[in-house]
């Protein structure tokens, strides 16, 4: 009994290991798009977006995720499966602990701010961390050419870029305008990267 609990044990650490080492940027990656799924779910976890250039590539991600899956015995699928649920869910609560904040600077009353969630929740499945960053501007313009690269780029199917967008046609006036923070990148091109840890440079 005591060695199957110490089994366990050490399996459970050796994958919050590799969680930690993606969290500290080890492997990275970009994606909402099934085919790079493994990238997406290593950028969320080391605090971005899913949508920025890492280090690691789509090939690293997917190699430790397959690792991961393969010591816990379970479908690798499965395993991107979990972390891609819970990483739009941590998107909901980051949502929602920013209109709770605008309701306590008296930016928006009550009514409005539950109008807003109620909106965000109607969001595609899965597009969390997506949809949070369209939901701070209502610059129809901006979205647009947001999602036109991304689909360009691959992470985001047609499909997914037309379903965000009809999402976003139904944003709450309410809602004002989120600031987005750049900052210059040694040996860059100057492309932005805002509190999200997003790095990508593409306006939304």
């Amino acid at each position: 009994m005591f060695n199957r609990i110490r089994t366990v044990r050490k399996r459970w650490l050796i994958v919050f290991t590799a969680l930690a080492l993606l969290a500290v940027g080890l492997v990275s990656g970009a994606a909402f798009a099934a085919d790079a799924r493994s990238d997406y779910i290593a950028k969320s976890l080391r605090g971005g977006d899913g949508y920025g250039q890492g280090r690691g590539g789509h090939e690293g991600s997917a190699a430790l995720m397959a690792r991961v899956a393969e010591i816990l015995g379970i479908e690798q699928a499965t395993l991107e499966s979990a972390f891609t649920t819970a990483i739009d869910e941590q998107a909901e609560i980051k949502f929602d602990a920013r209109v709770a904040q605008l309701v306590t600077n008296e930016t928006l009353t009550q009514e409005q701010a539950d109008a807003a969630t109620a909106w965000f929740e109607e969001r595609p499945e899965l597009s969390g961390p997506v949809a949070i960053r369209l939901a701070g501007t209502s610059d129809s313009d901006k979205v647009d050419n947001f999602l036109a690269k991304m689909v360009e780029k691959e992470k985001l199917t047609q499909d997914e870029s037309e379903a965000l967008n009809e999402w976003h046609d139904d944003r709450p006036e309410s809602l004002p305008e989120t600031e987005r923070k750049h900052r210059r990148h040694h040996g860059g091109d100057g492309d932005g990267d805002d509190s999200n840890g997003d790095s990508s440079g593409d306006d939304a």
